[in-house]
């Protein structure tokens, strides 16, 4: 593993979720007007705004957002675990920031997500993990196209999530080195 992998994971992918939302934040408040002002990045935000609103409407259709919220309502929770918030590592958060969604860490108890709001996850770019698993009572409730339909919408956003985390790795390293040339998004 090379120097800069090394700091990425150390500094980026790891530690508590308290933790990776300061460093997010952090970062959202030191570049995010630098990153957003790069036509390439602010580009690629909008195409994940506008894949990633799609799944949502379909996650709404599908009315996922409530049946996981009353799920992790009950005693146990549900998929939407405490553990689950750590799915999420400081380029996730801060993606949701320059997507200007008010990340918050929700009063969510210790058994839920501190991501999990009344009406589901309250990113709008969600973790790997979050958007690949459908539990039994989804997969048991849906129809196989409308599940066809998410497996397709979720592997866009997941393309799209993943491109765009390599220009801000990229930009981020730059700014974080002083070798900001500009050439991202010029």
């Amino acid at each position: 593993m090379t120097t800069q992998s090394s700091f990425f994971v150390a500094t980026y992918y790891s530690g508590t979720v308290g933790e990776k939302f300061d460093q997010a934040r952090s970062l959202y408040l030191k570049y995010g007007y630098r990153l957003t002002d790069s036509p390439l990045i602010h580009q690629e935000l909008e195409r994940l705004r506008q894949l990633a609103l799609a799944l949502g409407r379909h996650m709404q259709f599908m009315n996922l957002g409530e049946c996981c919220s009353h799920c992790a309502s009950h005693d146990g929770g549900g998929c939407c675990s405490a553990y689950m918030a750590d799915n999420a590592d400081s380029i996730q958060i801060l993606m949701n920031m320059l997507l200007d969604v008010a990340v918050q860490q929700q009063d969510s108890g210790e058994e839920n997500c501190c991501y999990l709001g009344e009406r589901g996850c309250v990113f709008l770019a969600k973790p790997i993990f979050c958007l690949n698993y459908n539990c039994s009572t989804i997969l048991n409730e849906a129809r196989t196209d409308t599940l066809e339909l998410l497996y397709q919408l979720v592997a866009e956003v997941l393309s799209q999530q993943t491109r765009l985390e390599f220009l801000l790795l990229d930009s981020l390293s730059r700014h974080e080195t002083g070798n900001d040339t500009g050439t991202i998004g010029t």
